[in-house]
């Protein structure tokens, strides 16, 4: 189960052992599970599993049909940050750039592209520059 944690300045309800969060101090935070999330239809939990179904769909027909470049990895570039453990990278090389998504190893096997030692180098695109990307496809 994924938590998620909602961060303020105002007084919320101190989680203990989150004093901060990537590189930003965290004077407050609300320790929320994805279940518990939800905007009235879908929780988050499902979205999450609802994006990697489509991910996995996308990323196999666009494999099984050579139409750009698929690959899976358990590392990143050498040049790059170290890769998240328990963690692979599937990428999808296209005319408009890199589009990425980091998945839990246990899912692994439901991609069906090809595997690469290393992935390419990250190009620094951002989640909105993925979204824009997948809407050129």
């Amino acid at each position: 189960m994924k938590t998620f944690y909602i961060t303020s300045e105002m007084p919320l309800f101190p989680v203990p052992h989150l004093d901060q969060l990537g590189d930003k101090p965290i004077l407050y935070a609300l320790q929320i599970q994805a279940d518990d999330v939800s905007d009235g239809y879908h929780t988050m939990h499902e979205l999450y599993k609802h994006r990697m179904a489509l991910n996995i769909a996308l990323f196999n027909c666009v494999h099984s049909a050579k139409y750009w470049k698929v690959l899976k990895s358990k590392q990143h570039h050498p040049n790059s940050d170290r890769m998240f453990e328990g963690y692979f990278i599937v990428m999808m090389l296209t005319d408009f750039g890199q589009i990425s998504y980091h998945y839990k190893l246990k899912h692994w096997d439901k991609f069906k592209i090809p595997e690469v030692e290393y992935a390419p180098e990250w190009d620094g695109h951002t989640s909105l520059e993925v979204m824009e990307r997948l809407m050129k496809l």
